[in-house]
């Protein structure tokens, strides 16, 4: 079957470069966005010609301009006004495949084709567990194929389409494996600028800190109290942003975590700041459609702790790079941290076999491929 599957891949990149549109017209900064830029990066890698419709406010415009080869198109009009516009560019460009991300963006996608007048093959990602409403779907069933990015996801929209009108494939999100990798150097300098000895023991949440739970900070924050009383040179970080920052501060302080609790907001040395801990703890309590932020540390050779949720166990092979834990269960993640800080050596090999595994499942290379294939497959299906 695998075989198969990368013969297909394959024949299709080996085909004729494609012209593809991609759609986001939010782009600031969440992981739909930033799988947004992999995506153009994996199809470009693949010998697509891309071009990247974005809004003038997107605060991302130069790091989209940074990819080399990609048509950045920063768009000034407001948005109701884009499905014109894009259909100039699609008449102009020869464009062959439209492809929106967004939610906000799926009806955008499907009015330029209308209004393009042109055979093109028009492509959503649905990146979210939530339920999907029966509007959305009747207009995207006769218009769009859709991507799932997890097989959870999937399944949430099977759900909600009984007689099957959706054109469902699934492709999973892809992170750039050559950005996320072991760098010791590069961990030991950030440990430096965090203040962090360099014999310590460090678990680390990334995420954005909203009220009420976050990706699960506050449970972290007091797993990490039980960790400390029996581990005394344990430290626990917080990457993110939010309105909860001081809240989480607070639950830190109050825990008696003291110097041993760090918090750092996002920032462009993420790669650097995986590379500098020993187990990425992923505590999320609500909906979560893959988890690319444990990609990322597997890549970088940690293991992972995270919930048993949505899409995010197939990230992972549990018990071999990383362990699973239920929701909301402040105890069983105690114990789970407790565990490889107890056995180091346990977790550096299930780091190892971590990156292997990220490696062969989600490199950009994989995600191309499989991207380009679905498209040429709906091409050829709908001819």
């Amino acid at each position: 079957m695998k075989t198969a599957v990368a013969a297909e891949c394959t024949s299709a990149s080996a085909r004729s470069p494609l012209r593809v549109l991609i759609v986001n017209s939010v782009l600031t900064g969440g992981g739909v966005d930033s799988q947004t830029l992999s995506q153009c990066q994996a199809l470009l890698a693949e010998g697509a010609r891309v071009t990247l419709a974005i809004s003038s406010r997107s605060p991302w415009i130069a790091r989209a301009q940074a990819i080399a080869e990609l048509d950045v198109q920063v768009m000034k009009a407001p948005r109701w006004r884009w499905p014109l516009h894009l259909a100039g560019l699609i008449r102009r460009t020869g464009v062959q495949v439209v492809h929106a991300h967004h939610g906000r963006d799926y009806w955008v996608a499907i009015m330029a084709h209308w209004l393009s007048l042109r055979p093109v093959l028009v492509v959503v990602t649905r990146h979210l567990m939530t339920t999907m409403k029966p509007k959305t779907r009747r207009y995207l069933a006769p218009n769009a194929r859709v991507i799932a990015v997890s097989d959870a996801v999937e399944a949430s929209l099977r759900a909600v389409d009984p007689t099957g009108s959706l054109r469902l494939r699934r492709v999973y999100c892809g992170i750039d494996t050559d950005h996320f990798a072991p760098d010791v150097s590069a961990g030991a300098a950030m440990r430096a600028k965090l203040g962090i000895p360099l014999d310590a023991w460090v678990f680390a949440v990334v995420g954005a800190i909203h009220a009420p739970d976050g990706k699960g900070q506050f449970d972290f924050v007091r797993a990490a109290k039980r960790v400390l009383s029996r581990h005394s040179d344990v430290y626990f970080v917080c990457a993110g942003s939010g309105e909860a920052v001081p809240a989480l501060r607070a639950e830190a302080l109050a825990q008696g975590l003291g110097e041993h609790f760090l918090h750092r907001p996002f920032g462009g040395d993420m790669a650097a700041l995986m590379q500098s801990i020993d187990v990425l703890v992923h505590p999320a309590v609500s909906s979560e459609a893959l988890g690319l932020v444990i990609l990322e540390a597997l890549s970088c050779g940690k293991p992972v702790i995270a919930s048993r949720l949505d899409g995010i166990p197939e990230t992972m092979r549990e018990g071999v790079n990383g362990l699973l834990i239920p929701p909301r269960d402040v105890d069983q993640l105690a114990q789970a941290m407790m565990r490889l800080a107890s056995d180091r050596a346990l977790a550096r090999q299930m780091g190892a076999q971590g990156r292997d595994w990220v490696v062969s499942q989600f490199s950009l290379t994989t995600v191309g491929r499989q991207t380009l294939a679905l498209y040429h497959d709906a091409m050829a299906g709908r001819a």
